[in-house]
């Protein structure tokens, strides 16, 4: 059966399936081309005589097949290759019939290009220390560009095994997904040095699936019978010299060339397979507390290896807690992370070959910015947990991204909290990644969890906040609701069960469900398959003793129509302390409403620790009680429950659920906080406030300013500059947090103090400011500074070496007020000085800047045509940039603008982007036209506004 039938996916006809790849490429990073040849192992399904696969800007130079089915090895030449651009596919017809059941070897030679768009296998490079540049061949291959890479089935169910050799210049590092079985010095002519009987393209007969006994060390006992012998590239020897003469004299030739190859690799994905030419360094260890212990390198350009430590340190303990964790051993003999210097997003999870961003790796505990760690652990642990789930059990189809994305970012977390507990990284969850994921849900443009995609130009725009952020939150909220040891039961059923094989949510369901007795799928399905979430409305007798509950979908443009508020879901409130009645049932929401009894009334929160994936609105009597057991520090409410609570409040104001001024009335309770993350919310709030009111009179964003003065100062001037004995990585992250927003606001005293410290830094004084103070003294410096302070930031920028300086100088260059300053940064931006990676951190930073984001929109307008061509390649960047230029504006006007601009483009892969980007704008624009005023009044009734 077909499980694509009915689907509408463009996906590869079923006529023949692939068993095995012998792949052999061949970069040139001179003239930045690849050789290549692959040899496929079929399994025949139906009578054919035309084979499809997908390709995409590859030159196919000849096709072969090898029918090993005949007594006789019968091998006939494509008499038409035919490529397909719109569907990104080859097909060759042969003379002869290939019957089912038998089995076929089919042989590409092809050519293709390195290109730097950031996907497929294409060229990064850096500079060392002399300025010469450096190139690195390097692959991305999620979700459909290893067709870019060699000819293959480029969809996730179609599994294979793979045989990866490069041929490389002999100075340089090559990495692939396994281990090295060997490796040879290669003549100038391509001969393998001391055989002289063999040519440039012959194939050792060690490759027909004999490991050399020499070797057979290398990979673990217990994986030797995972992979058939059948399918380890039993070549037929007529085909092992077929390659064009075009690969003959190819300039690579000329320097002296190594021959690399790997060990066959476990049943797998094309998306998960990567390999990596270039210079390298590399630091190692091995796990302790596994029986076969793993090998963990962490890669890195040259001169780098003190900065790996940390991620080196991770590694280890990431594969031996998911080892004990998921009850199944990693089954590769190698952990492998590597930076690559151009890379699209924040890394990629291939199997056994993780690639990062340097920003998303390195750390160096002298120079770096403590806030890069949490990220750096976290980016390690979601990964590595891909290696079990992703790339050991895989989806189906695309349709299921969230199983990966959404699992690895909810376990990713679950490993940090572990490891790092003194980070309380839940309540950062909470702050973060959790409200981005409530944020995106609640546009009408949002899309459902399991979201059905037929087209591969409709893949990339769903690894996005609902795939990872709502997919995690789903996942914590059924965890907490079964039980930790349960879910993770379930988890350990699922993936003994469907190892090397592809699933679809239901499988997930079933093996929970399993594990608990309970109808997981029944209480599941309103969150994965229905877009948005609820709003539960509380409602409080006289003495808050019984509570009424009512849910309905929240939208954050707050025009919900009667026929919009059909959907309902399955919500467990999270009542704490527990009502009268504590049973499961007594506190689960499924219909429109519910009523519960309290042991004692008054004193009760909902949603404890924001386990629930929905908004919470409170009436303005429990609102009251909530503000002062917050003034008095009530320990009902923790860290994460006090995040929560703004955000929601947040975001009830936006949808008109309740006035500003009800949010800011709870702000103002927060002036004694003492918790880092809780400060992280408090921020988040006051400087949304002060973008979406941007385009208010001067007298009332001074007055917004003067109360995030009276927020922060207080507390900014308890911690002071100076660093303490006692600081610990919350008090230092929190003094960093506090003084730039209580400078960015104007505090006089922080101003000062700041310039001060800035001016002896710059003269050569680097214990003037910290690493972790740094990016604030730069940015209430160019805040409140002239063009000089600009310029001698931008020095720091173009002088800095570490990624996390050079964005701290980033972000502070774009809070600048002056227009050629602006105008300076985005030529900067799309300048050679600039990773084409990186623009997303300048236009990110001139979007929050009111003074900078319609120039920013009218510098993308008038270079669209650059910008479009620049990321070709690279679409999340792109609908990035769009969100950047568009999505803070707070005017019907800009809507019609942005709308205007991009009605004749095209813009299909980039349409889900837009979409929300524009409603964004007009939800904000409902936002101040409704509550301008009431924010007014409020300023002025405590004093901030005359």
């Amino acid at each position: 059966m077909d499980p694509h039938a009915g689907t509408g996916r463009v996906v590869l006809p079923t006529n023949v399936r692939p068993t095995h790849y012998d792949l052999t490429l061949t970069p040139d990073l001179s003239n930045f081309t690849f050789h290549g040849q692959v040899l496929i192992n079929l399994d025949i399904n139906k009578p054919t005589t035309a084979i499809t696969l997908n390709s995409n800007q590859l030159e196919i130079l000849s096709a072969k097949l090898t029918n090993l089915a005949l007594k006789t090895e019968s091998s006939q030449n494509a008499t038409d290759i035919t490529l397909e651009k719109a569907n990104e596919t080859a097909t060759f017809t042969f003379v002869d019939e290939l019957q089912p059941g038998s089995t076929a070897v089919l042989h590409i030679a092809f050519k293709g290009v390195l290109n730097d768009n950031m996907n497929g296998f294409y060229r990064s490079s850096f500079k060392d220390e002399d300025g010469k540049t450096h190139y690195i061949a390097t692959t991305q291959f999620e979700a459909t560009d290893a067709r870019k890479a060699f000819p293959c089935w480029d969809e996730p169910a179609i599994k294979a095994t793979f045989d990866i050799t490069l041929r490389v210049p002999s100075d340089l590092v090559a990495l692939s997904n396994m281990n090295v079985i060997s490796e040879k010095e290669v003549g100038h002519s391509g001969k393998v040095k001391g055989d002289s009987t063999k040519g440039p393209d012959a194939v050792p007969s060690t490759q027909k699936g004999d490991v050399p006994s020499t070797q057979k060390g290398d990979v673990p006992s217990t994986q030797k019978g995972d992979v058939p012998s059948t399918q380890k590239g039993d070549v037929p020897s007529t085909q092992k010299g077929d390659v064009p003469s075009a690969q003959k004299g190819d300039s690579v030739f000329g320097k002296p060339l190594k021959e690399v190859k790997f060990a066959t690799t476990p049943i797998m994905s094309t998306y998960l397979v990567a390999f990596i030419v270039g210079k390298f360094e590399y630091i190692e260890t091995v796990t302790k507390n596994l029986p076969t212990p793993i090998t963990c390198r962490v890669y890195v350009l040259p001169g780098k290896t003190e900065e790996a430590k940390f991620a080196l340190s991770v590694t280890p303990l990431a594969l031996e807690y998911f080892t004990e964790l998921f009850g199944v051993a990693y089954p590769l003999p190698k952990m492998d992370l590597i930076t690559i210097p151009d890379f699209e997003s924040g890394a990629m999870e291939n199997w056994g070959l993780v690639t990062y961003r340097s920003i998303r790796l390195l750390f160096n505990e002298k120079t770096s910015d403590l806030s890069y760690k949490r990220h750096i652990a976290y980016t390690i642990c979601h990964e590595i947990a891909h290696q079990w789930f992703g790339n050991l059990v895989t989806m189906d189809w695309w349709d299921y991204l969230w199983l990966n994305e959404g699992f690895a970012t909810w376990v990713g977390n679950l490993a940090v909290s572990k490891f790092f507990p003194e980070w309380d990284n839940w309540s950062y969850f909470i702050a973060d990644g959790f409200q981005m994921g409530l944020a995106l849900d609640g546009l009408r443009s949002s899309h459902p969890i399991e979201v059905p995609c037929k087209h591969p130009h409709e893949i990339h725009q769903i690894f996005d906040a609902i795939s990872y952020y709502k997919g995690a939150s789903c996942i914590r909220m059924l965890s907490s609701w079964l039980g930790l040891e349960v879910f993770l039961k379930g988890i350990r059923i699922y993936i003994k069960k469907h190892a090397y094989k592809n699933t679809s949510t239901e499988d997930l369901w079933a093996a929970l469900s399993e594990a608990s007795g309970v109808d997981v799928g029944q209480f599941m399905n309103t969150w994965i398959k229905q877009v948005g979430y609820p709003v539960v409305d509380v409602e409080e007798n006289a003495d808050a003793s019984t509570l009424s509950f009512k849910q309905s979908r929240y939208l954050s443009s707050g025009d919900l129509s009667a026929s919009e508020d059909t959907a309902r879901w399955t919500i467990p409130l999270g009542i704490e302390p527990p009502p009268a009645d504590n049973s499961d049932k007594a506190q689960l929401l499924s219909g429109d409403s519910l009523t519960v009894k309290l042991e004692k009334g008054g004193h009760y929160k909902v949603n404890s620790d924001y386990t629930g994936f929905f908004r919470t609105a409170y009436p303005a009597s429990a609102l009251e009680r909530i503000s002062q057991s917050i003034k008095t520090k009530d320990p009902l409410f923790t860290p994460g429950d006090r995040v929560g609570l703004l955000a929601d409040l947040g975001a009830l104001s936006k949808s008109g659920h309740v006035k500003t001024s009800s949010l800011l009335e709870l702000l103002a309770a927060f002036e004694e906080e003492d918790h880092y993350v809780v400060w992280v919310a408090i921020a988040e709030r006051v400087n949304v406030l002060s973008s979406v009111f941007y385009q208010q009179p001067e007298d009332f964003q001074k007055a917004l300013e003067k109360f995030q003065r009276k927020l922060f100062s207080k507390a900014a001037a308890n911690l002071g500059w100076e660093s303490k004995a006692s600081d610990d990585y919350r008090s230092t992250l929190l003094r960093k947090l506090l003084l730039t927003n209580a400078g960015c606001a104007g505090d006089e005293a922080v101003v000062k103090e700041a310039q001060e410290r800035f001016v002896s830094y710059v003269a050569g004084d680097s214990k003037a400011l910290n690493q972790n103070l740094q990016s604030a003294a730069f940015e209430i410096v160019v805040l409140h500074g002239d063009e000089s302070d600009f310029e001698k930031v931008l020095k720091c920028w173009r002088d800095a070496t570490a990624t996390d300086q050079k964005l701290a100088a980033i972000g502070a260059m774009t809070v600048v007020r002056h227009p050629t300053m602006i105008q300076q940064l985005l030529e900067l931006s799309v300048s050679d000085e600039v990773k084409a990676q990186d623009i997303g951190y300048f236009f990110g930073g001139l979007s929050r800047n009111p003074k900078a984001r319609h120039v920013l929109w009218d510098y993308i307008k008038a270079n669209w045509e650059m910008l479009n061509k620049r990321y070709v390649g690279s679409m999340a960047l792109l609908g990035n940039i769009v969100k950047s230029g568009v999505g803070r504006f707070t005017s019907e006007d800009m809507a019609k603008d942005c709308e205007a601009f991009f009605e004749d483009k095209k813009v299909d892969d980039i349409s889900r982007p837009i979409a929300q980007s524009l409603e964004v704008v007009r939800s904000n624009a409902k936002w101040v036209a409704r509550d301008a005023e009431d924010v007014r009044q409020w300023l002025v009734s405590k004093g901030y506004l005359a």
